[in-house]
């Protein structure tokens, strides 16, 4: 079977790394790379066709199977309509969009074309999550979650925190628990100039606490899950690709002590399986080759951004 020919447009950092993925994947030849920072208006190098303009593709002529769009959040749009018109599988980064009718354009045009069609939520991949959703935790009492960075550099073109980090968080709850009906308790949001860059978030569904912490404030890059059982604590350090597992012990009292049982300790390490990113692009492979669209992965793209705009209009 012959590699697919992917088109790239955008180049920023997650372009980077979807253009490495592609290039490293037998599955998959690098057809082309859009991004306008490129001075010459089209070039070819070692076999690889450049732009610096979209408009400058031929989308027509059959080469292209397959386009990862990777460009800044208010393109997304107009450029993966025009594929997705064309019948040409479409994976785009997250978000879809901040406008809740495009998304829901974009949805109902691949379900009408029936092409493919996949967002970048990239943790919805990621093995450790995977791991945690074949153990089928039934008594869980609570989740908390931690996605903090450091401020975002001027010249970065990204949206509010919550279209930025925490849609991953959600995408992930979805992912792990069927998209659940997350009722608000409260929330904190933090805006500097006019844009969310922190906050917190409180829910419960089905007896579950859940609080997500984002924030692009923080002094160090966290990427922590702790989800408490009636038996156990998982925490999950995704930065270091772990998880220590602690299982329950007890506290007695005594008329002179309080004495604690010795808790059992367990370590997971995820260091050495397969990049979650290369995971993603096997996933849309995946789909081009079936010509099928997974309608659990839209489910949980629509899921993800519902959730982010509704704390957004709050």
């Amino acid at each position: 079977m012959n590699p697919l020919n992917i088109l790239l447009i955008g180049l920023g950092n997650m372009g980077k790394v979807h253009k490495r993925v592609i290039e490293n994947n037998e599955s998959t030849n690098l057809y082309g790379v859009v991004d306008t920072s490129f001075k010459k208006k089209h070039e070819i190098v070692d076999g690889i066709e450049y732009f610096n303009d979209f408009n400058l593709v031929n989308f027509d002529d059959g080469l292209i199977d397959g386009v990862v769009i990777s460009s800044t959040t208010n393109t997304h749009y107009e450029i993966a309509k025009q594929f997705l018109e064309r019948n040409i599988a479409v994976f785009l980064e997250k978000p879809i969009s901040i406008d809740k009718s495009e998304i829901e354009k974009l949805l109902i045009l691949a379900s009408s074309q029936e092409t493919i069609f996949r967002c970048g939520l990239i943790e919805t991949y990621n093995p450790i999550f995977q791991y945690i959703k074949g153990l089928n935790l039934n008594d869980i009492i609570s989740v908390h979650i931690y996605r903090h960075s450091q401020p975002v550099a001027g010249q970065r073109k990204l949206e509010n925190v919550l279209f930025d980090l925490t849609l991953h968080d959600i995408s992930v709850l979805g992912y792990l628990f069927g998209n659940p009906d997350l009722q608000p308790i409260g929330q904190n949001l933090n805006l500097v100039q006019n844009s969310i860059e922190s906050a917190d978030l409180l829910y419960t569904f089905e007896g579950k606490n859940i609080f997500i912490s984002t924030s692009r404030e923080s002094q160090i890059k966290i990427r922590k899950w702790d989800i408490l059982t009636k038996n156990k604590l998982y925490q999950i350090d995704l930065v270091q690709k772990s998880i220590d597992i602690y299982e329950s012990g007890t506290v007695n009292f005594t008329p002179t002590n309080l004495l604690n049982s010795k808790v059992n300790h367990s370590r997971l390490s995820f260091v050495n399986h397969i990049e979650t990113a290369q995971i993603q692009l096997n996933a849309f492979i995946n789909n081009i080759h079936q010509n099928k669209l997974d309608e659990n992965h839209l489910e949980i793209v629509k899921y993800a951004h519902d959730v982010i705009y509704n704390i957004s209009d709050e």
